[in-house]
């Protein structure tokens, strides 16, 4: 089979307290024709072969341990990766030999942790259940009459649970309830949608803000007004700006120079991202899914024919809306005079941005049906340019967060 390249995306694992404690790296085959990689073994060697040769484990997984699916085969015949760096994936449909228990007893003594995937209680597997360390539980597979029946028989196991496809932050409560501890799923970048519950104080100063910076049409002297009529705001800008832009001779000293320097749009995205960094309560994780949803998008706008990447960059900042205020994204946007053309591309993923946003979005689910290929393929950016500025943009906020001073974003 010719050497096939692949697409490859990473989902967070969270521990109770919403602490990144790794990534799942997921993965298929980059082809017009066919959706997915039919060699088990060969598609998760290119994973290993992308996350612990070419790109750097570093670059990835921010150093985290990486979740990787290991068929039959590469757990009879494992690669030689550092195991500190590895979590092993034994695959749901692995049948249970005594062979494949040697084999991952070996993988145990050598120092990998092994996690089950898509666990289900089956009395045959109760071998291979003594050997693991974390097993993986799908709650919406499951149900959960499901879900806490397979709790309760795991309870007797010296074993952590990880419940993954957790798409809302009710069900994440339910399984904090229950006793797991770890967790994967998109649930937090929604929002927390409570009745009756008030908004915080600073959130109306907050959003007025937001929208004086939405104005399609403010130029230079206006932006710069807006901004610098907020102390904490053009302070965090400017620190912001010389963290970004460290090499150059002269530091920026107004807000005029970062917009100089930077540009109106770009400088407006920033913008964004710091006042709604200011919101109490949130998790700093929800600032870098920000920040990469923003960069992927903008260096997709990069590429595609007649995007402005500024406006891009935007975007993605601005689709995170409703998880920073826990509102309906909708109902927040119809009190911003956003361009039409934002506004389509938020709410209804129409046009060049849209299908930019909705990529970004898809990649963030490991969702590649959800990604408009043909629209992006329309506006010049292939599956292989998707795929390395995915990569770029992971790699892009670790420089970024690794160079600004403490608290810029916090």
């Amino acid at each position: 089979m010719p050497d096939q390249p692949i697409l490859l995306a990473r989902q967070p694992i969270y521990d109770a307290s919403l602490n990144v404690v790794a990534f799942e790296l997921l993965y298929r085959a980059i082809s017009p024709e066919a959706a997915e990689v039919h060699d088990g073994d060969e598609a998760s060697s290119r994973v290993l072969l992308s996350a612990f040769g070419g790109a750097g484990i570093m670059d990835v997984t921010d150093g985290k341990p990486a979740f990787i699916n290991f068929t039959k085969h590469l757990i009879l015949n494992p690669p030689p990766v550092d195991p500190q760096h590895l979590v092993v994936e034994v695959l749901e449909d692995v049948a249970v030999t005594p062979e494949l228990l040697d084999s991952v007893r070996r993988l145990r003594a050598q120092g990998y942790r092994i996690a089950l995937d898509d666990f289900q209680h089956h009395p045959s597997l109760e071998p291979l259940v003594e050997l693991a360390d974390i097993v993986k539980l799908d709650v919406l597979e499951l149900g959960e009459v499901k879900l806490r029946a397979e709790v309760r028989q795991l309870r007797n196991y010296p074993l952590r649970l990880l419940a993954e496809k957790i798409e809302s932050w009710e069900m994440y409560n339910q399984c904090i309830d229950l006793g797991f501890s770890y967790f994967q799923g998109y649930f937090l970048a929604r929002p927390q949608l409570l009745r009756g519950r008030r908004a915080a104080p600073a959130l109306p100063a907050l959003v007025a803000l937001m929208t004086q910076l939405a104005d399609p049409d403010i130029g230079v002297g206006e932006l710069a007004a807006s901004v610098s009529a907020d102390p904490v705001l053009s302070f965090s800008l400017i620190r912001l700006i010389n963290s970004l832009l460290y090499r150059r001779a002269r530091p920026i000293e107004s807000v005029r120079e970062a917009i100089a320097a930077l540009g109106v749009e770009r400088v407006r995205g920033w913008c964004y991202l710091l006042v709604l960094a200011r919101i109490g309560g949130k998790r700093s994780e929800l600032t870098r899914i920000a920040m990469r949803r923003a960069r992927f998008c903008e260096l997709l706008g990069e590429i595609a024919t007649g995007a402005a990447p500024g406006r891009c960059f935007t975007a993605g900042i601005l689709s995170t809306l409703d998880a920073f205020m826990d509102e309906e994204l909708e109902v927040l946007v119809e009190g911003m005079q956003l361009s039409a053309e934002l506004r389509a591309a938020l709410l209804r993923r129409e046009g060049c941005m849209g299908a930019v946003l909705e990529t970004a979005l898809a990649f963030e689910t490991a969702s590649w049906d959800r990604v408009p290929w043909r629209e992006l393929a329309a506006h010049g950016i292939d599956q292989q340019s998707t795929e390395r500025a995915y990569l770029e943009s992971l790699h892009w906020v670790s420089d970024t967060l690794g160079g600004l001073e403490d608290g810029v974003l916090s």
